[in-house]
């Protein structure tokens, strides 16, 4: 597996609402799917967010499935696809894996918690949590992703380690620590954007890295 990618960091769209840089680029959503999957193929991302990995996967002929918790941004992902009964209003740790059909990967981009932090991501920072809790959270979401995907199928996770106030929040080590009790661990691509206004400035992500990882991983045998 090629452990190291350079990509555009770039949007195919303009959003109408929201934070238009801090969300996956397409260009790594389209990599894993075109390494992954097939056209015809069933995406589906838990955390659909804004609707990259769906709108990724249509212009490449993959059929996405999305659960996003806020209802605005539902709206906003439902106006962007061809297929809108696709993306479910809910929570990601109540997933019901019966609602969807088998997938061939599964590509999100969790909310990243900082460790000190006590608001909770699963609903978008508006409620109580510990570090603890969400990476609880984290195993049960993906446990029920489980559910939802064929044999032998891929899950690719977007995320990285946090910088705050002199901090490191190993939040991906973390994360793929949780999901290997899940899926098999295949191991982590460093994700390098080609950005020049990022080079003068490690925090362009808000994060505090100028590189993200995209964990992978494997469906295990039943």
């Amino acid at each position: 597996m090629q452990t190291w990618l350079s990509l555009e960091y770039d949007h195919a769209e303009t959003l109408s609402l929201g934070d238009d840089e801090i969300r996956t680029p397409d260009a790594l959503v389209e990599e894993f799917l075109r390494r992954h999957s097939e056209p015809g193929d069933a995406v589906l991302d838990p955390f659909a967010g804004y609707g990259t990995t769906l709108t990724v996967a249509e212009r490449l002929d993959r059929v996405p499935y999305g659960v996003e918790y806020e209802p605005e941004r539902v709206e906003h992902v439902r106006g962007r696809v061809d297929h809108p009964e696709h993306v479910r209003q809910g929570d990601a740790r109540e997933l019901d894996p019966s609602g969807f059909p088998d997938c061939a990967i599964c590509f999100t981009s969790p909310p990243f918690m900082e460790r000190t932090d006590d608001r909770n991501p699963f609903e978008n920072y508006a409620g109580e949590s510990s570090y603890d809790q969400y990476l609880d959270d984290i195993e049960t979401v993906f446990a029920r992703v489980d559910e939802t995907l064929e044999p032998a199928s891929t899950v690719v996770v977007d995320v990285s380690n946090m910088k705050y106030q002199g901090r490191v929040t190993t939040l991906a080590w973390d994360i793929a620590d949780r999901l290997a009790d899940v899926f098999a661990f295949d191991g982590e691509v460093v994700v390098g954007w080609d950005d020049p206004d990022a080079a003068e400035d490690e925090d362009q992500f808000g994060y505090g890295y100028d590189h993200s990882y995209a964990l992978v991983f494997s469906k295990t045998e039943d």
